[in-house]
């Protein structure tokens, strides 16, 4: 990952506060970032041209962060469905810590809460190869070279389906007060199980 200028890094960090904090993503300033990452105002826009961007920079920074940290790690999972169940689980402690992640991660995948400027933001930069997408796309490659998922599936296709249940999870894990009939370890296992049985 290519080193990150210390202003850019200040403000990206500016905005990962206020979102931890419970800012609404659209409802962000400008003068609210700046003002977290102590630099001027002016300054932030020698670097980004609009707020959407800063914002949706920050966003897959963060995720991508978050990705390469675990990424050695998930690296020592041999096989398709191994890197399937950890990246649930992952996920499910990651969600835990209550850090704005998750709600990143579901805000990059699904769009879910977010304006139309910065959501054409994230997408530039999604086309790019950025965010989880590589991941999943690099797993995804591997599991139809070791057999783990079918040959007629397309690379791209096993991504999305992938993408999709682990968008699901997530959804699952931030609504499953309002589903007592479901407990976190069978819904996980029933979607890991789903999206094997969809590719194999």
């Amino acid at each position: 990952m290519k080193e990150t200028r210390p202003k850019v890094l200040a403000l990206y960090r500016g905005v990962l506060e206020l979102l931890d904090e419970g800012a609404d993503v659209n409802g962000i300033k400008v003068s609210d970032i700046t003002a977290r990452a102590g630099i001027g105002k002016g300054t932030a826009y020698d670097y980004f041209k609009s707020r959407e961007e800063i914002i949706a920079c920050a966003l897959l920074y963060d995720v991508e962060q978050k990705i390469e940290e675990e990424k050695e790690e998930l690296d020592r999972h041999e096989g398709f469905r191994a890197k399937v169940v950890y990246a649930f689980d992952w996920m499910e402690r990651r969600f835990r810590e209550k850090k704005v992640f998750v709600r990143i991660l579901r805000l990059t995948t699904e769009g879910s809460g977010l304006s139309g400027t910065i959501l054409e933001e994230l997408q530039k930069r999604k086309e790019s190869g950025c965010g989880p997408i590589r991941v999943l796309w690099e797993m995804c490659r591997e599991g139809k070279e070791n057999g783990e998922i079918r040959e007629d599936i397309p690379t791209s296709a096993a991504c999305i389906t992938t993408l999709a249940n682990m968008a699901a999870f997530v959804m699952y894990l931030e609504k499953s007060e309002q589903m007592p009939e479901l407990n976190t370890a069978w819904m996980k296992e029933f979607l890991c199980n789903g999206l094997l049985n969809q590719l194999k």
